[in-house]
């Protein structure tokens, strides 16, 4: 059972960013096992204790749904949110598999990234040449073969393109530091076709953060070897940046479009500051706000806020705002008391896509933010409890 559940848990990992509709059907397969695997019973006093941040969060959407009209939508977010309960569970059973495996869930993880961009590269091609439209190359024509969505497999890219420098940075083996920098080759090039301004953003303070990580220490081959990598992605960057501003054709980088009319505008529908419109309503008030004001594009496209804590704040009010900021600020928290710098690495960016995107709004988001969530949250306790034996 034990070999069952390790092994379904890295297929879950591995299905992230290839299918999000098989995905979710793995994981409620691992949340089955998880609370039947021998061994110590799930501690629900435990799991509350280490992820009492999620439990918030996702009551104050439960206690939306009290006061909202709309509750097939509002069934539907929790839906959605279902994978935060799942992996909190999941994660409690960690302990039991061994201090690597969450390194071999991230290696899973990226692998299955790799066979994305792999797909969505050779159905393009074949597209192009089938087509000569160059268009499909970017953006949504990108990724709609595998039916994600580009500003999430963005977040994926810069978490993955994050951890491969960060183990390049701490001299592994040449073996692997090749594969490795191939594969942040690859992941850069496909985030270059799929990601916006604010992916620029967060990989600037990535690289940012390497550049001067290396200035500040002292320089072995495997700190060399992601400096230059650094360099050369980081001049990358400025040369794309400027090409999406000059060029008309290729201007797929640029998703910045009335992103301040709409958040202005589900700050203004918002008649309830403390409680917000409800966690199933924010779609019925928004549209209605639209057509009121002449934003009718905004109203059929059902346009969100393009932003998380605007989008929270619009729809569970103040109390939604604070169980966000607390739900992203802990694991932050949690990385800089532990020293814990890949997690920082890896949890900031969401502060940063949530000023322009909705990470939250879909189950690819959610699962991820999870994800990751609750591998800080296991690194902090792991190495509490090192400390501990330590001591004794």
């Amino acid at each position: 059972m034990k070999k069952i559940f390790y092994w379904s848990i890295l297929l879950f990992a591995f299905l992230i960013p290839v299918s999000s509709l098989i995905s979710i059907r793995i994981l409620i397969l691992v949340l089955f096992l998880a609370l039947i695997l021998e061994g110590p019973k799930v501690n629900f006093r435990a799991i509350v204790r280490k992820t009492w941040d999620i439990i918030l969060y996702l009551l104050v959407l439960i206690i939306g749904l009290t006061y909202t009209q709309d509750i097939v939508t509002g069934l539907r977010v929790l839906e959605s949110s279902f994978s935060l309960l799942a992996l909190i569970i999941i994660a409690n059973r960690f302990e039991n598999l061994g201090h690597d495996f969450i390194h071999k869930v991230v290696v899973a993880f990226m692998s299955g990234l790799l066979v994305t961009c792999l797909i969505c590269i050779v159905n393009a091609l074949l597209n192009f040449l089938t087509t000569g439209d160059i268009q499909v190359f970017f953006y949504y024509k990108l990724t709609e073969v595998v039916n994600l969505h580009p500003t999430y497999l963005a977040y994926y890219l810069i978490a993955s393109i994050t951890y491969c420098i960060f183990l390049i940075y701490n001299e592994i083996e040449k073996k692997r530091r090749i594969v490795l920098l191939v594969s942040v080759s690859l992941f850069f090039a496909i985030l270059m076709l799929t990601g916006g301004r604010t992916a620029y953003v967060s990989l600037l303070l990535v690289f940012s953060f390497f550049i001067l990580k290396f200035i500040l220490e002292e320089s072995n081959s495997g700190k060399k070897v992601a400096f230059i990598l650094v360099l050369v992605l980081f001049f990358s960057l400025f040369g794309v940046n400027k090409i999406s501003y000059f060029n008309d054709e290729l201007l797929i980088t640029n998703d910045y479009w009335e992103r301040f009319g709409l958040w202005e505008s589900a700050l203004k529908a918002n008649s309830t500051v403390m409680l917000g419109v409800g966690t199933g309503d924010y779609k019925m008030v928004l549209n209605q706000y639209y057509l009121s004001h002449g934003m009718a594009e905004f109203a059929s496209e059902s346009y969100n806020s393009h932003n998380q804590f605007i989008q929270i704040y619009f729809s569970n009010g103040v109390v939604g705002l604070l169980a966000l900021i607390v739900l992203i600020g802990r694991s932050l928290y949690l990385s800089v008391r532990s020293q814990n710098v890949l997690g920082i690495l890896l949890m900031f960016p969401f502060v940063i896509y949530g000023v322009t995107e909705v990470f939250l709004g879909r189950y690819q988001g959610v699962v991820f933010f999870g994800f990751l969530h609750q591998i800080v949250i296991y690194q902090y306790y792991s190495s509490r409890q090192s400390l501990t034996l330590t001591a004794d």
